[in-house]
C-alpha cells in the first residue's frame, strides 16, 4: 500500500441463500404463489359455507372458521424459514419426502 494515504476496508454481508423479494420489495413470486393458491381455494368453498344457514352473521363467522385452516397453511408455507437448515418450510418438506426414496439396502461392493 502506499504511504500517506488512508485506505479503509469493509466487508459487507451477502445473503446468497435469500431469495429476492420481486413483487414491490414485499414478497416473492414464490410467496404470491401461495397466496394466489391459497386464495382461490378459499375462494372455491367459501360460497358452499355460507348457504349453510340462512343467518348473514352467523355464515359469516362460519366462513371465517372454515377459512382459517387454509389461510394459515398458506401463510405458513409462503413465509417461515427453517434456520437451522437455511431453507424455506416447502422446500425442507420437498427435500423431506424426497429422502425417503434415496433409502436402500447397500451392500459393500463386488
Amino acid at each position: 500500500m502506499k504511504e500517506g494515504k488512508n485506505v479503509r476496508k469493509a466487508t459487507v454481508p451477502v445473503d446468497m441463500s435469500s431469495e429476492q423479494k420481486e413483487i414491490l420489495g414485499i414478497i416473492s413470486k414464490r410467496q404470491l404463489i401461495y397466496f394466489i393458491i391459497g386464495g382461490s381455494i378459499i375462494y372455491m368453498y367459501t360460497p358452499f359455507v355460507f348457504k349453510l344457514t340462512s343467518n348473514v352473521l352467523v355464515s359469516i363467522i362460519l366462513c371465517m372458521i372454515a377459512a382459517a385452516p387454509t389461510a394459515a397453511a398458506a401463510i405458513f408455507l409462503a413465509l417461515y424459514k427453517v434456520e437451522k437448515y437455511h431453507m424455506n418450510l416447502d422446500k425442507y418438506f420437498l427435500v423431506k419426502a424426497q429422502y425417503r426414496t434415496q433409502l436402500g439396502n447397500w451392500r459393500k461392493g463386488r
